[in-house]
């Protein structure tokens, strides 16, 4: 896996634990989420969704991941998600963009796999 890989599966799985802290450090002011159920969040909707903990056991299983330079500055990745509890799967793609020299997401998709 790349170094680039490396970096943006860490990111996103640090986002499945749905730490508040990180959702406030990783997403970017202008975030917008399309989710699985067909709704529209922002980052505002998501930090009144979530408590200071989170959860300690990730409930996914991530393969497939890439993480692909779009332009300078710009970075999507491309994964599929399994749920360990309910065998669920979905495609998920994000962007990324370099904002003063951190990486934050400011985009989110998740679609229901077959």
């Amino acid at each position: 896996m790349t170094a680039l890989n490396n970096l943006f599966l860490l990111l996103e799985q640090q986002l499945m634990h749905y730490r508040k802290e990180d959702f406030i450090n990783i997403l970017s002011e202008d975030f917008l989420e399309y989710g699985s159920s067909g709704g529209i969040m922002d980052k505002t909707y998501l930090l009144h969704q979530m408590t200071e903990q989170g959860i300690e056991d990730c409930l996914f299983t991530v393969t497939e991941f890439q993480a692909v330079s779009l332009a300078d500055q710009i970075v999507q990745t491309r994964f599929v998600t399994t749920n360990r509890t309910n065998g669920n799967r979905q495609n998920r793609s994000s962007l990324w963009r370099n904002e003063n020299g951190t990486w934050r997401m400011f985009f989110h998709q998740g679609t229901p796999a077959k």
